[in-house]
């Protein structure tokens, strides 16, 4: 499944999520929000150099799905993964918030 624009809906980055073997969904909203609810199998990567070390060892052409809370943050997380040189990046549009509104799944167990 190949999207020409890198800026999805809640439908198509879920699509995404859902369909692809290997991807790497990424928070960068900030930690108290990721610890109360975030999308199933999100890591948390709301600062560069956690960002940067988390995606390190990962091939460029790997699935990156990234998110916040609206949809501004990961638009700019989105542009420093490309400058980085992965070449299959995606972000949320319109964010978690849109997300949870539309009802597809959250995880808001307890963080360890």
């Amino acid at each position: 499944m190949v999207f020409s624009q890198n800026h999805l809906s809640a439908e198509d980055f879920f699509d995404i999520m859902d369909s692809t073997e290997q991807v790497v969904i990424l928070d960068v909203r900030i930690y108290e929000s990721f610890s109360e609810a975030r999308i199933p199998g999100a890591l948390y990567a709301g600062e560069k150099e956690l960002l940067l070390s988390i995606v390190c060892d990962y091939p460029k052409e790997m699935p990156l799905l990234v998110y916040c809370t609206y949809g501004d943050r990961s638009k700019t997380v989105l542009k420093i993964l490309k400058k980085e040189g992965f070449s299959n990046v995606y972000h949320l549009k319109k964010g978690f918030k849109d997300w949870k509104e539309k009802g597809f799944p959250v995880d808001d167990s307890e963080i360890d």
